[in-house]
């Protein structure tokens, strides 16, 4: 993944949130370069990751973290086709903007797998990524 999208974590003092900087375009015009968002750690100890959610993927400790859109969930087909993203053989519009650079042949994500991308299309780099490299959700 590109380092477009990075954050950087500030302590807060809780546990269960963390204050973040964006750190690129990748997500505008959701998120722009700049803001500050909380990302809560705990969300998905209880719920499982939904397509929509916006959340920061890395390992914990490590720098850089990302901060992706979920896009494909486990066991959905997933595709680039003409700049567009296809889920189960459906173009995905809900969130995004512009068309995307690359090709993608349809595949399969596996259980535990999730599909990511940046709203900012055409300079956002996506991919596939383990349910333990989702380190919370934005709020």
């Amino acid at each position: 993944m590109s380092s477009i999208g990075k954050l950087y974590f500030f302590p807060d003092g809780k546990p269960r949130y963390r204050h973040i900087l964006v750190d690129g375009k990748s997500m505008h015009p959701t998120y722009e370069n700049g803001q500050t968002l909380w990302m809560h750690t705990l969300e998905y100890t209880r719920l499982a990751p939904q397509r929509g959610d916006v959340v920061v993927l890395g390992n914990e400790g490590e720098s850089p973290f990302y901060l992706k859109r979920i896009i494909g969930l486990p066991g959905d087909r997933i595709g680039i086709r003409r700049g567009q993203m296809t889920v189960n053989g459906n173009v995905y519009e809900n969130y995004g903007h512009g068309r995307i650079g690359a090709r993608l042949r349809p595949l399969v994500l596996a259980e535990g797998e999730f599909f990511v991308m940046g709203d900012n299309r055409p300079i956002s780099m996506g991919g596939v990524v383990e349910a333990g490299n989702v380190l919370g959700k934005i709020l």
